[in-house]
């Protein structure tokens, strides 16, 4: 395992003092060795300067390609809903679900998404123990820490299976740190969570009602999420009610309005990554820039998921683009960001999060009134299939792939747990779908490989099978 050894440097400018923490890699995975212009007892020593080391720690988020965009990407490859154009070693890896542990792109989730998590224990550390903080600004910054790094702990376990569960900076702890249970991580990831959700603001009041930090719905909204993934019914559709109830802060946009979605700061915006006026979402880079220049997509979506909707679906109008050489997604429409920021949460998926729930508790009744919500918002009628929980499921589905392609691997991460609707005590519904579509397919692929760096550097880690 590459190392995740950090240097933070801490930049001053004119009378604003900003602050940013940056990561590199060195030799030992986790292992701090820092380098530093100014020490963490600076960093923490007021108010203003832990404030600007978290605003570094979005920043991180929203500038490394891991956390924007890549994801989609990658995972899109992965499941049945995009194709590169032409031929890039790394990217047919993903398309055939034949990756090698010495993928570049699969080094970048695990490298990037441990550094961030490393930053989170930083702050959190270090803000516990400062004694020049305030008590609220402590809450407030441990709170997003513990919400990011919970987020990231996620995509880790979605991607890799059981993976090291990191939460200290100590390079005794973290250095050769085995592989902890699937169980083990999302333990933490809901204890993070919970922590989240009960000490941060239920507003965004700190960043001038801009929606680009973590608050006690972002919080909510993931464990909605992760009782979804885990099975824990109940608790998945108490979250996600307590995030839709909140009808003050949070509502889908009409049917009229749909491409107002993925604009800055939206109704139906839980939580997203600022961008800069001038610069764009890497989703809208790597989708569009060919499009915009040559007219035609070196990303495209499979001809199985454009068939898939239904002609009268206005999510297949406004949030895909046809060129010349095929369709690509279109939920982001422009090179700058000065109308666009990169959603991370945001509300459909709440109710789709909410039908499952309620599905596997036999209220039918109830799931279909919540995918009703968001059949109807696409500009289509009422469901009428669902009457038990296999045809309930089916339309779940159909739903969830329509609403959230192409967009934080949604449809990956679901493919791989739901059950086999053929063998379900062996198979997942990935071995369905793409043992079907793709002749290069195993049930092994359902995980990526640990990466052969991170293997080479922490002698405890063992590898996924397949590979």
């Amino acid at each position: 395992m590459q190392s995740l050894a950090f240097h933070k440097t801490i930049l001053y400018s004119c009378l604003i003092v900003s602050m940013t923490v940056l990561t590199t890699g060195c030799e030992k995975f986790l292992e701090p060795d820092f380098k530093t212009q100014v020490t963490e007892d600076v960093v923490f020593a007021n108010d203003a300067n832990a404030q600007a080391a978290i605003s570094g720690l979005y920043s991180n988020l929203s500038t490394t390609t891991a956390f924007n965009g890549e994801m989609t990407r990658l995972a899109a490859f992965s499941a049945d809903e995009l194709a590169y154009y032409t031929t890039v070693l790394s990217y047919d890896q993903f398309q055939k679900n034949q990756l090698l542990p010495d993928n570049s792109d699969v080094k970048n989730i695990w490298d990037n998404y441990y550094k961030a998590i490393y930053q989170c224990n930083t702050i959190i550390e270090n803000s516990s123990t400062s004694t020049g903080m305030s008590e609220a600004v402590k809450t407030q910054l441990m709170g997003e820490a513990k919400f990011l790094r919970a987020f990231c702990h996620f995509y880790l376990v979605n991607c890799f299976g059981p993976v090291p569960l990191i939460t200290a900076t100590a390079k005794e702890k973290t250095a050769d740190a085995p592989r902890n249970t699937v169980e083990e991580v999302y333990t933490q990831i809901k204890a993070d969570l919970t922590d989240a959700m009960n000490t941060l603001p239920g507003d965004y009041a700190i960043t001038g009602a801009k929606r680009i930090r973590a608050n006690k719905w972002a919080a909510a909204a993931m464990l909605a999420r992760v009782y979804c993934y885990t099975k824990d019914w109940a608790n998945a559709e108490a979250m996600a009610t307590a995030v839709l109830d909140n009808t003050s802060l949070y509502s889908l946009q009409t049917t009229a309005n749909i491409n107002n979605v993925f604009l800055k700061n939206g109704t139906e915006s839980i939580l997203e990554w600022d961008r800069t006026p001038l610069s764009a979402t890497l989703e809208a880079s790597i989708f569009l820039g060919w499009f915009n220049y040559f007219g035609y997509f070196d990303h495209t979506m499979l001809p199985t998921l454009i068939n898939s909707f239904d002609s009268n679906d206005v999510r297949k109008t406004n949030w895909v683009k046809t060129g010349s050489t095929g369709s690509g997604p279109y939920k982001y429409k422009t090179s700058l960001g000065a109308t666009e920021n990169y959603l991370v949460l945001r509300v459909a998926e709440q109710y789709l999060i909410r039908a499952e729930a309620r599905t596997q508790q036999s209220n039918i009744s109830g799931a279909q009134a919540d995918i009703n919500v968001i059949r109807n918002r696409a500009g289509l009628d009422n469901d009428n299939t669902m009457t038990d929980k296999i045809t309930a499921m089916a339309a779940i589905e159909n739903e969830r792939r329509h609403e959230l392609f192409c967009e934080w691997g949604h449809r990956w991460f679901d493919l791989k747990r739901w059950p086999s609707l053929t063998a379900p005590a062996t198979k997942t519904r990935a071995d369905d779908v793409l043992g079907t579509l793709k002749t290069t397919w195993t049930s092994t692929a359902i995980l990526y490989p640990i990466p052969q760096t991170a293997r080479d550097a922490n002698r405890n880690l063992t590898q996924n099978g397949g590979y």
